[in-house]
């Protein structure tokens, strides 16, 4: 589920505010975006799709971004206090989300094994 949420964030953050069709659907969107939470075993099929959406959808962010498709991005200010202005802001405001998640799934890497 956290990789899922990175891929949905990013499409949120940086589509969805500019007002720009985001690249994953609506449902995946739904499945993985804010406020989600993981509440079911996910198929090899689905995990297989986050997998590809997760390296994907950054090599199209830069084609958009090179296109200046992001324009008319929308200011806003996360849960965290951090401003984003545009989507510059926004593209460097993600490592800080994808370092939070990151250390979920470390913690329950480490729950996990620590249980076997």
């Amino acid at each position: 589920w956290n990789m899922g949420h990175l891929v949905a964030a990013q499409q949120g953050i940086c589509y969805r505010r500019a007002g720009v069709e985001m690249i994953v659907s609506e449902d995946y969107y739904n499945t993985y975006g804010p406020g989600s939470k993981p509440e079911r075993f996910i198929s090899q099929a689905e995990l297989e799709e986050i997998k590809d959406y997760f390296t994907t959808t950054l090599d199209q962010f830069v084609v958009d971004y090179n296109n200046n498709i992001f324009a008319n991005y929308v200011a806003w200010t996360t849960r965290y206090g951090v401003d984003l202005n545009n989507v510059e802001d926004a593209f460097k405001f993600l490592p800080f989300h994808e370092g939070l998640h990151f250390g979920y799934i470390m913690a329950q890497r480490r729950a996990l094994l620590s249980a076997i």
